[in-house]
């Protein structure tokens, strides 16, 4: 496979997961920019937004372990949210 063509995978691949994560609401947005990192904004304990910058490999990541840890953890709508973004 060609570089682009795998860095055009991970991306999409971060799209799905991050709409996933949205729904379940682990995370409130997931913008690409334009170095082709991420800025993921999610809500911590105190119920205030904290937005981070992910490289693309830590954004992939994160939004998998978010995944699987949905998946792992299963409630009736955590379940079907996961189930329907699992390549």
């Amino acid at each position: 496979m060609k570089k682009k063509v795998v860095i055009a995978h991970i991306h999409s691949r971060i799209a799905k997961l991050a709409k996933s994560a949205i729904k379940r609401g682990d995370i409130t947005s997931c913008d690409r920019i334009s170095d082709g990192s991420y800025l993921i904004k999610r809500i911590d304990q105190t119920d205030r937004p904290q937005t981070t910058k992910y490289t693309t490999v830590a954004a992939a990541s994160l939004l998998h372990l978010l995944n699987s840890y949905a998946l792992a953890n299963p409630t009736s709508e955590t379940e079907t949210v996961a189930k329907t973004e699992t390549v």
